[in-house]
């Protein structure tokens, strides 16, 4: 038996309220690295905190369609999620996908590594309601990480 994460459900309403919000055609992987090097070139430009500040603001200039700007501080704490809010301040670390994969510390893990790559996982699509292949664009901003995400399919 699968044990599901508990806070997919809240994650899974506040990425349907923002593709409600955003509909249209879906974004493209290559769309989602385009927002994060804009985000993260921004945030090297004016600093965490008004860089944070605009990507959680509608109209920041970081939402397009389901695409948004997630942020983790350097205490691994997520401090910029426009889509799902209710996953503002916490730890980044405990984040793990449909099949229990820890996507959240493999961000992490790369960034800190890599400097900036991509990262796949699998969540179910609120659009579609199906589960599909997610990835995202992870770039590190000085103790920050920011990443963008898209649906593969």
């Amino acid at each position: 038996m699968r044990h599901r994460h508990p806070l997919l459900g809240l994650i899974m309403i506040g990425i349907f309220v923002v593709l409600v919000a955003h509909a249209g055609e879906p974004a493209t992987p290559d769309e989602a690295k385009a927002l994060a090097e804009k985000a993260a070139s921004h945030m090297r430009d004016v600093g965490p905190d008004k860089a944070i500040a605009d990507f959680n603001r509608a109209d920041g200039g970081f939402v397009d369609r389901e695409l948004f700007v997630v942020v983790y501080g350097p205490d691994n704490k997520i401090l910029s999620s426009y889509g799902i809010p209710v996953l503002m301040g916490k730890d980044a670390t405990k984040l793990k996908d449909v099949e229990g994969k820890p996507f959240g510390q493999e961000i992490i893990d790369l960034a800190k590594a890599k400097g900036s790559g991509w990262v796949d996982y699998r969540m179910t699509n609120a659009a579609t309601r199906k589960v599909a292949e997610k990835t995202s664009w992870v770039i590190r901003v000085g103790d920050y990480i920011v990443f963008v995400g898209a649906y593969k399919s």
